[in-house]
């Protein structure tokens, strides 16, 4: 089953142009892990689906199925505000510019210091 996962998972970076790098980053996941599972040598769990189901732009309970694994019981909290979201910027990011990344960074930055004001 690892396998299939793995040419799946691979599958849906690439066609999301996204790096091993970029899943790791964006789902706070070693980007060692990530690789290890891109290559089937590890088998996924409901906590790594969980955290690169957002990163993929894919509903975790869609991801799990691919997995093989049942659902866990839900949860009070989910580990991000707005998972989709999240994952649909980090997907965008990757195709920017050095400057364009900088300037989004110092866009974030801003509405931060917005938000506490």
């Amino acid at each position: 089953m690892s396998l299939r996962f793995a040419d799946i998972l691979q599958g849906l970076m690439d066609n999301r142009g996204l790096s091993s790098r970029a899943v790791s980053r964006a789902s706070g996941r070693a980007e060692s892990t990530i690789l290890q599972l891109t290559h089937g040598a590890i088998l996924p769990s409901p906590e790594l689906v969980r955290d690169i189901a957002p990163v993929l732009q894919i509903p975790q309970a869609d991801l799990l199925v691919i997995a093989g694994i049942a659902a866990p019981p839900p949860t009070a909290s989910a580990p991000y505000r707005n998972p989709a979201e999240i994952g649909e910027l980090v997907s965008i990011t990757t195709s920017l510019s050095d400057e364009q990344l900088r300037e989004l960074i110092d866009l974030a930055h801003h509405l931060k210091s917005e938000d506490r004001n």
